[in-house]
């Protein structure tokens, strides 16, 4: 396997900075604008705040680069991290639901090695398949316990991880 470099979509990127201000504006111009209560106050500078920091999390991902090699996963930027598949420790994929259905949605994937920081990358990420795969496996190999959410996520991906099936289903 090669390395592969990879990134977030810009349009994925300048949506979440439209939405990032927008929201600061909305919550940041009657706290300029006009006299509010001070609960209203508390609550709208608290969504500033929010939006603030939406926004500098999604410049942080606009700068990070993610190199995914045979034997590394890469966060190259402002909080670089990387995972050596070898000592994968943990493996988290959760699913977050926009629907009560649960028709639409993102997953998010944590993933760990032992005494390092973990990456954090979500499904807009391009290339995001690949990295859960390759994790996949080297939980695989590694032997590591994974949450029943977390097969049950991979499962829905199409990926199956060997001594993690289903035990007990009647």
């Amino acid at each position: 396997m090669s390395t592969v470099d990879l990134r977030y979509p810009r349009q994925t990127l300048w949506a979440d900075y439209g939405r990032a201000v927008a929201g600061a504006v909305l919550c940041g111009a009657p706290l300029l604008a006009v006299d509010v209560n001070r609960w209203l106050a508390v609550i709208l500078a608290a969504g500033f705040v929010l939006f603030g920091v939406f926004f500098v999390r999604t410049a942080m991902r606009q700068k990070t680069r993610y190199v995914l090699g045979p034997d590394t996963l890469c966060a190259d930027g402002p909080a670089g991290a990387l995972v050596e598949w070898s000592r994968l420790d943990r493996l988290k994929l959760s699913y977050y639901s926009t629907k009560r259905d649960r028709a639409a949605g993102w997953m998010q994937l944590t993933v760990g090695s032992a005494g390092g920081r973990t990456v954090k990358v979500d499904s807009s990420l391009d290339g995001f398949f690949d990295i859960v795969e390759r994790a996949a496996r080297a939980a695989e190999v590694g032997g590591v316990e994974l949450s029943l959410a977390t097969r049950a996520n991979l499962r829905s991906m199409g990926i199956s991880v060997a001594g993690q099936e289903e035990q007990g289903a009647a």
